[in-house]
């Protein structure tokens, strides 16, 4: 037995090895013809598999539920936002508006109910945009001038920091959990009972783009081919 979610993910793993393994025998095969005058000038065989279903049968052995993920309090983590920044402010010699610590407070604290009352899953991303939405917010109202680069140190700063501490524990997914055995399908079920799920898997290539950057150097990204 074994989670569904696992299984699934097995048979698409499955079939990305396959066609690793199919492009580096072409790859070998490429070198050969290269190398022999009378292959040369041919056609390299290359298979490829751009669509391939599934039709199984299997059984539900059980449904577990997920949990849902717990923010850390907000209390700890406004703290830890006003300590960054006031840490920032005092490396950069930065004077900040009087009442700018007040109004940075608050946006955190309206940012963190918003997160808690929007009834999604708790998630770190969301609650470290909050904070970096009250950042820019209270620089907003208060009229507080950062250069860009400042305010991009204190922003990503603030990325890192919330990142690391707002989440007390992970939201869990529900899962179903399979067997596919054959021997215990043919057991347990009849041909009218037995579940069965049929999935198309349809292949889709990636490939590396290679462009300048602004240091001078070459950035690499995956784009579809």
């Amino acid at each position: 037995m074994a989670d569904l979610g696992d299984l699934l993910g097995s048979f698409m793993t499955g079939l990305i090895r396959a066609r690793r393994m199919a492009d580096e025998q072409t790859a070998a095969l490429a070198e050969y013809y290269k190398s022999n005058p009378l292959l040369e000038g041919l056609s390299v065989p290359r298979i490829r598999i751009p669509e391939l279903t599934i039709d199984m049968p299997f059984i539900i052995e059980n449904h577990v539920e997920g949990e849902k993920g717990e923010m850390q309090d907000s209390k700890l983590i406004a703290d830890a936002a006003i300590s960054l920044v006031n840490e920032h402010f005092s490396k950069g010699e930065i004077k900040a508006i009087p009442n700018f610590h007040r109004a940075f407070e608050k946006e955190v604290e309206n940012q963190l109910e918003i997160v808690k009352k929007s009834g999604l899953p708790i998630m770190k991303e969301a609650i470290v945009r909050g904070i970096q939405s009250a950042f820019s917010n209270t620089m907003t109202k208060t009229k507080m001038q950062l250069t860009t680069l400042q305010k991009d140190t204190i922003a990503s700063a603030l990325r890192e920091k919330i990142s690391s501490i707002s989440v007390i524990k992970e939201q869990t997914p529900s899962s179903i959990v399979a067997n596919i055995r054959t021997s215990d399908i043919k057991e347990q079920t009849s041909a009218t009972s037995v579940v069965r799920l049929k999935i198309t898997l349809k292949e889709e290539g990636l490939e590396w783009a290679t462009q300048a950057n602004d240091s001078g150097g070459v950035t690499r990204t995956l784009q579809p081919e």
